[in-house]
């Protein structure tokens, strides 16, 4: 669940961090050979496509300082959201770390006659521009993008709700991969970076292996209250007949061909017995 002082997931996705780092190497090599913020072509006695060449290995070394900082915050976003500040600072490590490479280049390897200070220091804003621009274009594309599937699934579910109740699930991208009866389906289970939705067809259980993780399906799967009920399962609070205390704490008996049983963790037991206080004539015991 995303808080207010936390990055939206979308930013910091596999697939968007790939795109942002395509978008940028691209747009910070066509930056550099059409504005030239470093000078080199008029402070050193090389061709045009040397130029090119030279200007396109510097946006490559620019670009290992970026995957390596966005390795590092997606690594970090498994463990704990990436909060706007650690965000922030990030970037601006990015910003540092590159001008500094270039800095180091143009001092010794090319022996300008100014000071590192003042050469780091004009890197700094060269870099800055050269980064924050095309960030800033990604940022509004990728929140473009999530209100137009976030206002998709509305109309979808709007529309489709008064024929029958489904649910739509879909991948770590937004694509829809799966949709399925609400009624049909009993749980949801964490299997390394998937998710198994074990759904009923018929007098079967069969199970559908979603790419995506039960934290960024919490949110959406509570309107169809299907809720979290321990680190690795999520459970159709409808398809519930039956709730005892176990050797283990809560148990959850699903309806279905086969005696499911799911356990509920202490730290969601209230939430799950408040759920199924709502529900009248449960049958639970």
């Amino acid at each position: 669940m995303e808080r207010s002082g936390n990055i939206p997931e979308y930013f910091i996705s596999k697939r968007n961090i790939y795109v942002q780092i395509v978008f940028t190497t691209v747009f910070a090599y066509a930056f550099i050979n059409i504005y030239e913020p470093f000078g080199a072509s008029h402070w050193y006695a090389i061709t045009r496509w040397q130029f090119l060449l030279y200007s396109g290995l510097l946006v490559l070394l620019g670009m290992v300082v970026v995957i390596v900082s966005r390795a590092i915050m997606y690594q970090i976003n498994k463990v704990r959201p990436v909060s706007i500040l650690q965000y922030s600072l990030m970037v601006a490590g990015e910003i540092i770390i590159m001008a500094a490479f270039f800095a180091f280049i143009e001092d010794y390897a090319l022996d300008d006659s100014r000071s590192y200070v003042e050469l780091w220091f004009i890197a700094i804003q060269n870099t800055a521009l050269i980064l924050l621009i095309p960030y800033l274009i990604s940022w509004l594309y990728f929140a473009f993008q999530e209100k137009k599937i976030k206002l998709e699934n509305l109309t979808f579910d709007y529309f489709r709700k008064p024929v029958i109740d489904f649910i739509s699930f879909r991948d770590e991208n937004a694509v829809m991969r799966l949709s399925l009866k609400r009624s049909d389906v009993l749980f949801l289970e964490a299997s390394e970076n998937y998710v198994l939705v074990h759904y009923r067809v018929r007098n079967e259980i069969k199970q559908y292996l979603l790419r995506n993780s039960l934290k960024k399906l919490e949110k959406e799967m509570k309107a169809h209250h299907i809720l979290r009920c321990h680190r690795s399962y999520m459970v159709n609070i409808g398809q519930v007949k039956m709730m005892q205390k176990g050797k283990k704490g809560l148990e959850l008996h699903l309806s279905g061909p086969e005696n499911v049983v799911i356990q509920v963790s202490k730290t969601y037991e209230p939430v799950i017995i408040a759920e199924l206080d709502r529900l009248p004539g449960s049958g639970r015991s």
